[in-house]
C-alpha cells in the first residue's frame, strides 16, 4: 500500500509541483490550500506524513499543527514544515509547535523527496 502524504501550501504552483513530484514516486496525494483544510483532511485520511506550509491564510501552518499535535487521533502524523523563513528563530517556532522536520524555501524536488523518504522509511 502506497504512503499517503497531505500536501499543504496555499501556493498553487508550488502544491501542483509538490504533489505531482510525489504521485509520481507512487504516493498517495492529499492537497489542502490553507490551515483549515489542512487539518480537516488530516482528521480525514490520516495521512503517514504531512508538508505543510508555515505561512498559510485561514489558520496558519503554525496553528495548524498545534491542532494536530494536540489531537490524539493526528498526534504521531509526521509534519515537515515548508517556509520561506529561514532565520533560526523560524525554525525554533516551528519545532516547538511541534514540527517534525524543516525545509526552507526556495527548495529542490530532490531535496522534499529525499526528506518525505527519510521519514517514511526511517
Amino acid at each position: 500500500m502506497a504512503n499517503a502524504i497531505l500536501v499543504a501550501d496555499d501556493d498553487p504552483d508550488i502544491l501542483s509541483i509538490v504533489s505531482m513530484s510525489l504521485e509520481t514516486q507512487g504516493y498517495t496525494v492529499h492537497k489542502a490550500a490553507n490551515g483549515r483544510e489542512a487539518v480537516d483532511l488530516a482528521r480525514e485520511h490520516h495521512p503517514d506524513l504531512i508538508l505543510m506550509d508555515m505561512m498559510m491564510p485561514v489558520v496558519s501552518g503554525y496553528e495548524a499543527v498545534v491542532e494536530l499535535k494536540a489531537d490524539a487521533s493526528t498526534k504521531d502524523i509526521v509534519i515537515v514544515g515548508l517556509s520561506a523563513k529561514a532565520m533560526a528563530t523560524d525554525m525554533e517556532r516551528a519545532t516547538d509547535v511541534g514540527i517534525d522536520g524543516y525545509i526552507t524555501k526556495p527548495f529542490r524536488i530532490a531535496q522534499v523527496l529525499s526528506v518525505v523518504e527519510s521519514f517514511l522509511n526511517a
